[in-house]
């Protein structure tokens, strides 16, 4: 029988540390885009910490299956049984109020750092052809990746991703949940053998396998009880792993690091992890909260900083200890500012009339992927 909207809409409980934990996945991609900036060669030593930041992009990686986890966490008792016209059309513009409007505004910041350097310094980007009236388009309408075309914010790419599986989740959800539990675990098994497969090169093929994982993820937890099955130091325990991987495991080697993840944000879910325990301070609770705009603001940041940079002081390597520093600093400030006077407003008035959301990390924390990667 369907579920009241009040009810079904409301999550069954709050997990702080899922939220906890995206702020340092947000910064794990801010490290792969600063210190080894591949558009500024550098010489600075990073005391042997290269290898965990030439892997940062798998910040992404854990974005997509979080994002998974917590929309189905959220939002499965809502189309589990029905599909609901109002459910669905709420469910979207929720989704849209979430992702939208920071990432036009950050794409705005990004086409004035192109205008100033083709009018101001006739310097022309290598990648012009993401800066097109046909990618601005399709960037407005969230579907660049879908076809292949580049964003004026390069970590957008995650965000048309994400779109998608936003878009495909109720329905998927439904068919779904007509599965017995043995179907969830094929599924989830054959969505970790797809990984690092030629399926997940495209945007599509890696939102796919990560958000499914994800909901397999959140599925089986929600009837097996997974977590409270785990020690009190698994996630420590994998988070050591997943960081020893950065020298022992191939740069390509995503499926290791996507089975890592998932038993990581399995840990999360136990009240009892001591990581799980840290993740849900209130600190890393609002770093967090504030990682999908540090994820969408930093390359914008980066960008007219390094340039700013280059321009002031020619003599100083913009990938230096003090400038990435910097470099990190206004990010997080920015995303702060962000944060609250556009992520936090924007989603309000485009969900004005319509109910409140469900108070939970995954309407008030980084999507998919979010990536919050985006949720």
């Amino acid at each position: 029988m369907p579920s009241s909207p009040d009810m079904a809409l409301r999550p069954r409980q709050d997990i702080p540390a899922l939220t906890g934990a995206r702020g340092p996945a947000a910064l794990a991609v801010v490290a792969y885009h600063l210190p080894v900036d591949p558009t500024t060669p550098g010489t600075t030593s990073w005391f042997g910490l290269e290898p965990i930041f030439m892997r940062g992009h798998l910040g992404v990686a854990f974005f997509f299956i979080l994002s998974g986890f917590i929309i189905h966490h959220v939002y499965r008792n809502v189309f589990a049984s029905s599909l609901n016209s109002n459910d669905v059309k709420r469910f979207v513009l929720y989704r849209f109020a979430r992702i939208w409007p920071l990432h036009i505004v950050t794409m705005v910041g990004a086409l004035l750092l192109y205008a100033v350097a083709v009018l101001v310094f006739n310097r022309v980007p290598g990648d012009v052809d993401s800066y097109s009236p046909l990618s601005i388009l399709a960037n407005t309408l969230m579907v660049q990746s879908w076809f292949g075309i580049g964003s004026p914010n390069v970590p957008a790419w995650s965000i048309s991703a994400e779109w998608a599986a936003y878009l495909a989740f109720p329905f998927l959800c439904w068919l779904l949940m007509r599965l017995p539990l043995l179907g969830w675990i094929v599924l989830g098994i054959a969505a970790l053998l797809l990984t690092g497969t030629e399926f997940t090169t495209h945007p599509l093929g890696r939102i796919a396998t990560g958000f499914v994982i994800g909901m397999v993820l959140r599925e089986c937890e929600g009837r097996l009880g997974l977590a409270r099955h785990l020690g009190r130091f698994t996630g420590v325990g994998v988070l050591a792993l997943l960081l020893a991987g950065c020298w022992l495991l191939p740069e390509e080697s995503l499926l290791p690091y996507t089975l890592g993840f998932a038993i990581l944000i399995l840990a999360l879910c136990n009240p009892g992890d001591w990581l799980a325990g840290l993740a849900a301070r209130k600190p890393l609770v609002y770093l967090g909260e504030i990682s999908f705009a540090l994820y969408m603001v930093h390359a914008v940041v980066w960008s007219a900083f390094k340039n700013l940079l280059r321009i002031v002081a020619p003599g100083i390597e913009p990938t230096a200890h003090l400038p990435v520093l910097a470099g990190t600093i206004l990010s997080l400030l920015a995303a702060a500012a962000l944060y609250h006077l556009i992520e936090i407003p924007g989603r309000n008035m485009l969900r004005r009339g319509h109910r409140p959301a469900p108070q939970h990390a995954a309407e008030t924390g980084l999507s998919s992927a979010e990536a919050r990667p985006a949720r």
